[in-house]
């Protein structure tokens, strides 16, 4: 029986509940304007007070922090450690009546009755943007494990909006789900007689893991919703009266419904069994609203007191342990008998000699919850997934692992590689009450990222990982997620499907083999898992699905990349069957251009690199093999990372930005042997803060592809070292070689970041993107460039125009550039300098220009000159003839 109990908070007045985990107190706020906080744990201490605006319609919590809308339509921000408030961080003309903290807390929503979505930048001085919506705002909901919100509107629907980029981004709608409501209170609100009506809710609530959404429908039901489909409710609780609140438990075990019977009910979320029903005793009065804080529970009212319930629900469950790691209880027989169809090889793999026995007795082995995986039928120590055949007994013939080191099976290198996927970014944590919330970037490109939320409550030891795909073009694919129960750590995205792999390097042992997952963005139809056999020490380096459009005898194939730190390569299919295996020394990184030439990076000794490109069109040629590469950690920042970028350009050339000095490198001449050179085409930091401005002085670039001589990625403000919730809108910045120095005495505006950013204010040191120089030195690198892949045997026939277009391009500026530099020569009377310009000239056309330029400077020995170079182009010209001719 739950133990009832009762805060006289306030004489009257709607006072509002809500329990802040991070201070670990009740807050209470009241319409007459004050804010009271409790700490339950020591009833008998005074409530600290605080001054709020009055009339309140909602309070949000995030950290220490606690937001509060009102009638007046402000948005009050209150600081719960200081004790104080912020003042109004948003006015509005109209009522306000939800809002809530979102990205880390960085952003705050808000909405009212003005139609509009509202989003305030905390992190930036509050700068404010706002969303047009189709109806009346009601209320929101946040997903922080998948960016979501989900709005509900007064015509009854309920839009879902992804917040992983700076603008809410529409997603879907579920129709005329909610009960339709107008507000109508526009000063004091008074439940229980005039404003009755608006106490009916109309607003949904995600479960902790993300997963599902909970929404009060407008037949006395909540119906729940899963995230990876919302066409049809996939249960839901049935209420005997209006819903006027409900709240899931802070594991999302239990459901808590509150009814304008005054009752409230307990459901188990799982099987919805009623647990138990309460009832109030409010005198006539109306409750208002939920929290929880473990076991117990709080009831807000319109009398300005709070109900208290103790034990509620029993404090000791597993069902939270059985759900994450055992295996759900519907598991369907057809899915085993599915798996046990591909059979099992027994014979023994020679390279997977890991004790598989040790490996089936641990709990918790299990697929995506919503995936039906096919497992591979030569992984003959795949542990099984249903509680039946986990008893199997260990192949016949299995002998025990050899006991043996590292240094038997690998190349030992003093310095460890860490696992690396292009564009992934170290842990983020936060803390959200008793849980504690990490997320990071799994992947990123010009394609679109993976990120990956990890949840760990802190009463239970109980953890969770949840992995989402985004792509910055909505029309591409369809954004999606999935539960992991493998701790995946890797990831590889292309243009049609994801790779995903658990390394293995936390535990480095040769029981805990590393795992991959392939599946295609639009179907998981053909999704596939298999394990990789490592040695004892070895672990999953880098992963690669590789973006090819052109095979020899095999059009629109790919191929998957697996790579350790023992220098183990191994290449399957897009079906998950082994094709080829390669050994060389450790693997830091690699990536695949858009003809399956595979650049990868290894580790020679500590802090020192090479690169090999192999040609997967020619029987996995080496073009180049064992390069060094001009590569080496930050000795004096360690947080900085070895790589900060790499990639291919349209020309399939490996680009790379080194941490070390944040400059775009771009391969050259990697077709012919022995005739490679990386040439530094941007320097990043220079571009973005252009050249130490003071305004953009803790600017930061993180890099994602480069493509017709510009650079696509995102601006970090506030010093941030990697991009983090929400992501800034990708922008492009031009390809400048850094051969210039700029003089910051003069003035103008980076056009580019100016008009991405809309930074119109900020003085800035002058940007020569005509200067002559670099035009010359650019136009050659890039037309070198074109013209290689121009003669790439796997160009494709669609690209060659497109290239030979790229190349009159270069060729035109090329002229004009060496002209410009023979024009500034001659004004400058530095005859020498100008003759040797036109020497660079390649067409007869320059060079008649540069003579007539001469000959009106009235340098007539300069023309001269010229005309002598012409008359060698013309002579040259005639020779090459006469060879073809003959």
């Amino acid at each position: 029986m739950a133990t009832r109990g009762k805060i006289a908070a306030f004489p009257d007045g709607n006072s509002f509940v809500a329990y802040n985990d991070s201070v670990d107190n009740l807050v209470i706020g009241n319409s007459e304007g004050l804010v009271k906080v409790f700490n339950i744990h020591e009833p008998d201490l005074e409530p600290t007070s605080i001054d709020i605006l009055e009339n309140l319609t909602s309070l949000s919590n995030h950290g220490a922090k606690l937001l509060i809308t009102t009638t007046g339509g402000e948005l009050e921000l209150i600081d719960l450690k200081s004790s104080e408030s912020k003042g109004s961080i948003y006015r509005s003309g109209l009522p306000l009546r939800d809002s809530l903290f979102i990205n880390e807390g960085k952003r705050v929503l808000c909405g009212g009755d003005d139609n509009k979505l509202v989003v305030i930048d905390l992190e930036n001085g509050n700068n404010t943007s706002s969303v047009s919506l189709s109806d009346q705002f009601l209320s929101v909901a946040y997903n922080y494990t998948g960016e979501l919100l989900a709005v509900g509107l007064s015509s009854g629907d309920v839009q879902l909006y992804s917040v992983t980029n700076e603008q809410p981004n529409l997603i879907h709608t579920i129709p005329n789900v909610l009960v339709s409501k107008i507000h109508t209170s526009m000063d004091k609100i008074d439940y229980n007689e005039e404003h009755e009506d608006e106490l009916v809710s109309t607003r949904p609530q995600w479960t902790s893991d993300g997963r599902y959404l909970l929404v009060p429908t407008a037949v006395n039901k909540i119906s729940v919703f899963d995230r990876s489909n919302w066409a049809e409710p996939i249960k839901s609780f049935d209420s005997e009266a209006k819903i006027i609140d409900f709240r899931l438990s802070p594991t999302s075990d239990h459901l808590a419904v509150l009814d304008f019977d005054g009752v409230v009910r307990l459901f188990d979320f799982d099987s919805k069994k009623t647990l138990r029903e309460i009832e109030l005793d409010l005198d006539g009065k109306f409750p208002l609203n939920l929290a929880w804080k473990d076991t117990q529970l709080f009831v807000g009212t319109t009398d300005g007191s709070i109900l208290t319930f103790k034990d509620v629900v029993d404090s000791a469950t597993t069902r939270e342990i059985n759900r994450l790691f055992m295996g759900e209880a519907d598991e369907s027989d057809g899915e085993d008998s599915n798996t046990e169809e591909l059979g099992q090889d027994e014979e023994e793999n020679e390279e997977e000699a890991p004790d598989v026995k040790s490996e089936l007795s641990k709990p918790g082995y299990r697929l995506h919850a919503e995936d039906s995986l096919v497992i591979d039928q030569d992984e003959d120590d795949m542990p099984d997934y249903s509680n039946d055949r986990r008893k199997r007994h260990k192949p016949n013939g299995y002998s025990a692992p050899r006991q043996t080191t590292a240094r038997s099976f690998g190349t030992v290198i003093e310095g460890e590689i860490k696992p690396y996927s292009p564009g992934s970014t170290p842990w983020n944590s936060e803390n959200k009450g008793s849980a504690t919330v990490e997320r990071r970037y799994l992947s990123m490109n010009s394609i679109g990222y993976s990120w990956v939320v990890k949840s760990s409550s802190g009463t239970d030891g109980m953890s969770q990982q949840t992995v989402s795909v985004t792509f910055f073009d909505r029309g591409l694919h369809k954004d999606y997620h999935f539960v992991d129960y493998n701790g995946y750590d890797l990831c590889s995205i292309n243009e049609k499907g994801a790779l995903f792999a658990s390394s293995g390097y936390s535990s480095k042992s040769a029981l805990d083999n590393g795992r991959i997952y392939y599946r295609k963005h639009d179907s998981e139809q053909d999704a596939w898992e298999r394990r990789i056999p490592l040695l004892r020490g070895e672990y999953i380096t880098s992963v690669c699905v590789t973006n090819s459009h052109l095979l020899a005898n095999m059009s629109d194939e790919s191929y998957i990349t697996v790579a350790t730190n023992f220098g183990y390569v191994r290449f399957y299919n897009l079906h998950g069957l082994c094709v080829n295996l390669l050994k060389m020394t450790p693997v830091v990184t690699m990536i695949s251009s858009s003809n399956s030439v595979l650049f990868i990076i290894n580790q020679v000794a500590a802090n020192l690199y090479s690169y090999s490109l192999v040609d997967m069109n020619q029987d996995y040629k080496f073009i180049q093999q064992d390069v060094l590469l001009p590569l080496k950690k930050h000795a004096d920042s360690p947080d900085i990372p070895l790589i900060k970028g790499i990639f291919f350009n349209e020309y399939n050339d490996p680009c790379i930005i080194p941490g070390i000095d944040d400059t775009l490198l771009i391969l050259q001449s990697w077709r012919e042997a022995n005739n490679a050179r990386w040439v530094p085409i941007l320097n990043c930091h220079n571009a973005v803060t252009d050249y130490g401005n003071d305004n953009r002085k803790g600017w930061k670039c993180w890099p994602l592809g480069v493509y017709d001589d510009q650079l696509n990625c995102l601006i970090l403000k506030n010093n941030h070292e990697h991009p983090g919730f929400p992501l800034p809108i990708p922008i492009v910045l031009n390809i400048e070689l850094p051969i210039l120095i700029k003089d910051k005495s003069k003035k103008k505006k980076n056009d580019i970041l100016e008009e991405e950013l809309g930074d119109s204010d900020a003085e800035e040191p002058e940007v020569k993107q005509d200067d002559p120089e670099e035009n010359f030195l650019r136009s050659r690198t890039f037309g070198s460039l074109a013209f290689d892949s121009h003669n790439d045997d796997n160009t494709e026939e669609t690209e060659e125009g497109q290239i030979e277009e790229r190349l009159n391009e270069y060729m035109a500026l090329f002229d004009r550039s060496l002209l410009k530099l023979f024009g500034e020569s001659c004004k400058d009377q530095r005859l020498n300098k100008a003759l040797s310009v036109a020497k660079l000239m390649k067409t007869d056309k320059a060079l008649m220009a540069a003579s007539k330029i001469s000959e009106r400077m009235q340098f007539m020995n300069l023309a001269t000159k010229i005309g002598e170079l012409r008359e060698k182009l013309l002579n040259e010209a005639e020779e090459v003839d006469e060879e073809e001719d003959d």
